[in-house]
């Protein structure tokens, strides 16, 4: 059964199973991570939200200035819980400086970007049901087997702080990914996981829209227009400082 379908208030189907189907795929097998370091991730992404640590690097002028232990509810590398702790809680200072520095400490681009990809979609979910008056999600199973680990070859450096792969360089399986969104930095920011990309943006084309540039919702289900969908998105990021 659907965790949203006893929401007190009434959701979309698409967005329902959309949801259900992420939820699910954290507990699956990764790209670079298993299914137990992926729900792992979940749990750690989670226990950001009462670290110590994580509070007064927020209240600090610059969360750089804080040292200490993270409180952490897993025992993953410490560098997967200052990436895990830090994307959840204070997104929007962190600096190239910062991920070239985790990177040193023996985290590679393509695990950072699994970490990255797995913390933010369960941080989405979570919120979403806690705001609709659900509790958050049980953990989703772990299931078995072993990541490939694979290198994705049509990835090249940039343009942000890791390698993606450019809409030009998709192979004939990726291609269909970008349509015509080959301009959307942020829809390729995660290709470097190709996989990891396109669960990330099934979540959250229904949350959004799939093309944020149309000017009407025109075939679109929504119960709000775009007017105030754009007005709740610009309230939401000046709150929490994220200000692309």
């Amino acid at each position: 059964m659907s965790h949203f379908t006893a929401a007190p208030l009434p959701i979309r189907g698409d967005l329902a199973a959309a949801l259900d189907r992420g939820w699910a795929q954290l507990g699956e097998t990764g790209a670079w991570l298993t299914g137990a370091e992926r729900v792992a991730v979940v749990r750690e992404a989670r226990a950001a939200w009462d670290c110590a640590v994580c509070r007064a690097r927020k209240a600090a002028l610059s969360p750089y200035a804080i040292d200490g232990d993270h409180d952490a509810a897993t025992d993953p590398p410490e560098p997967w819980v200052d990436v895990i702790h830090r994307v959840v809680t204070d997104a929007g200072r962190l600096t190239e400086n910062w991920c070239r520095e985790v990177q040193g400490r023996g985290i590679g681009e393509d695990e950072y970007i699994e970490l990255v990809t797995v913390a933010t979609i369960a941080t989405v979910i979570d919120i979403f049901a806690l705001a609709i008056g659900l509790p958050a999600p049980d953990l989703p199973p772990a299931q078995d087997g072993a990541p490939p680990r694979r290198r994705e070859p049509t990835a090249t450096p940039g343009p942000g702080w890791v390698a993606t792969v450019a809409p030009e360089n998709a192979g004939a399986d990726f291609a269909d990914f970008y349509g015509n969104d080959s301009g959307f930095y942020i829809r390729r920011s995660l290709t470097l996981l190709p996989g990891e990309a396109r669960k990330f943006w099934s979540v959250m084309n229904l949350l959004y829209m799939q093309d944020p540039r149309i000017r009407e919702l025109d075939g679109l289900d929504r119960s709000i227009s775009r007017a105030q969908m754009e007005f709740l998105a610009s309230r939401a990021s000046m709150m929490l400082d994220c200000y692309y």
